[in-house]
């Protein structure tokens, strides 16, 4: 029998008005089965004849069992044909009233209708090279190829530039393979780091001929040295002849992640002083030597000498400011330094300002480095009044620590515990002079300055020479243990 037989029947089965109907016998003896109930109104219902709300038989599943004896069909003027037994599939029927609180029945697939819906983002299209080179030939001047490959700010700045005077726009007739290459590897890996990458190719092309007012700076984020290209056209011309060769190290910096942002970068340091604001002290202001800096600017470079001698020694001076930022801040001079003051400030005694020799000085000021003498003499034991001046700045900061610590025993050098309380000796308030701590019991105290003692249970400060009052004995001299013979 063919399906469109088995729908036939399964039709006309389902035409029955009323219950008597069906139950009437059939030939064969047997009776038709129960009929389902009139109406359907909530819920999950099975069909007890195995087929859908609309009549149709499902087809039989494979491996279903069987009956042997097929079932009489009722009259209708069809020939009689075996009907078999399809288990039964549940139908999920939707109430009339739906709403969102209610869920189907345990024991059948739910769906979660408040689920969001989550779609998978497109990759973007790739780009062709074809089409790059026809917008390039044809609108390159005005950025056309660079909006082609998702690179707005670049066209924006062909558009204003006329493809940077048409230098930006001849260099990339040899790259755009490069170009789209890079826009095409963008988008397949869909990392949002890669477009913020800096790439060699682009910083050289803003380089030239854009380098005279900044733009390779502002692209590697070197806004400080940007605007300062900008207002000093690429100082005068050798900031960006410099540039030429430090690029690769600018575009490795822009795109490493440096933690201590406080580090002087000698790329920096270098362009500031080779080029001509070096005679202005700007090196100097960047390595935060505030005082050359105003000395550099009011005497021009030192009238050169020292702006020529910077050429060289800028290393130098950047690795002693990187290294006075891990160890904290010094004071400590050095003997480059003095020498730089010397010749030619030496005469009015620059040098002895800067090594904390105010008389001096001021001496060698008014009669001139005392008649040349002075000064030549100084040419040689410079290195003397330089280890002088740094031992007494390192025992100034010793005696400072220890009055602290000994008016706080729980001192921390760099942390800031107030005015202490002074308490007078003898009708004068005491000095301090530098103490290594108060003297132990009957010991005399050789260093003078400040100590601590214990009187009347309260701890005051006392001042001078010698011993703790009422502990003027010594203690006995040491004995050494004796040595035991080797028969003992």
């Amino acid at each position: 029998m063919s399906v469109c037989q088995y729908r036939t029947l399964a039709r006309m089965s389902t035409e029955k008005e009323t219950l008597q109907q069906r139950s009437q016998p059939v030939p064969g003896g047997q009776q038709a089965p129960p009929a389902p109930p009139a109406q359907i109104t909530s819920g999950f219902t099975p069909n007890p004849q195995g087929a859908n709300p609309n009549g149709h038989l499902p087809p039989p599943l494979h491996g279903a069992n069987l009956p042997s004896q097929p079932q009489n069909l009722p009259q209708g003027g069809y020939q009689q044909q075996p009907q078999y037994i399809y288990p039964q599939v549940p139908q999920y029927v939707l109430p009339q009233n739906p709403s969102l609180s209610q869920q189907p029945p345990t024991g059948y697939i739910r769906y979660n209708l408040n689920h969001p819906v989550m779609f998978c983002p497109t990759p973007a299209p790739k780009k062709s090279i074809l089409e790059a080179y026809l917008l390039l030939i044809v609108l390159g001047l005005f950025g056309g190829h660079h909006f082609y490959l998702r690179r707005p700010v670049w066209g924006i700045l062909y558009f204003f530039s006329f493809g940077l005077l048409g230098a930006g726009w001849l260099i990339d007739i040899f790259r755009l393979p490069v170009l789209v290459s890079r826009c095409n590897n963008d988008a397949s890996q869909q990392n949002p780091n890669l477009a913020r990458k800096k790439h060699l190719d682009d910083a050289y092309v803003l380089w030239f001929p854009g380098g005279f007012l900044g733009l390779h700076h502002f692209y590697l984020n070197n806004i400080g040295l940007g605007v300062l290209y900008l207002f000093t056209f690429g100082l005068f011309g050798v900031g960006w002849l410099i540039d030429a060769c430090l690029m690769p190290y600018h575009v490795k910096k822009a795109n490493s992640n440096i933690p201590d942002c406080s580090e002087k970068s000698a790329a920096a340091t270098c362009i500031l002083a080779v080029s001509p604001a070096g005679l202005l002290g700007a090196h100097h202001y960047y390595l935060n030597r505030i005082g050359f800096g105003l000395l550099y600017t009011f005497t021009f470079g030192i009238f050169g000498v020292g702006y020529i001698v910077d050429w060289c020694r800028f290393p130098i001076l950047l690795k002693r400011y990187n290294k006075s930022k891990e160890i904290g801040h010094t004071s400590h001079k050095h003997l480059d330094d003095a020498y730089l003051l010397w010749f030619p400030l030496g005469f009015l005694g620059f040098h002895h300002f800067y090594l904390n020799r105010p008389v001096w000085g001021l001496l060698y000021m008014f009669t001139f480095g005392l008649l040349g003498i002075g000064w030549l003499i100084d040419l040689c034991r410079m290195w003397k009044l330089v280890e002088n001046c740094n031992k007494e700045i390192d025992e100034r900061v010793h005696l400072t620590r220890n009055n602290r610590s000994v008016a706080n025993p729980n001192y921390i050098p760099g942390q800031y515990y107030g005015n202490m309380p002074t308490t007078t000796v003898g009708g004068h308030v005491p000095v301090s002079y530098g103490q290594f701590g108060p003297c132990p019991p009957g010991y005399s105290n050789p260093n003078p300055g400040i100590y601590l003692t214990q009187q009347n249970g309260e701890l005051t400060k006392t001042i001078g020479y010698g011993s703790v009052p009422g502990m003027n004995e010594q203690p006995p001299p040491y004995e050494a243990a004796s040595i035991p013979t080797k028969g003992h």
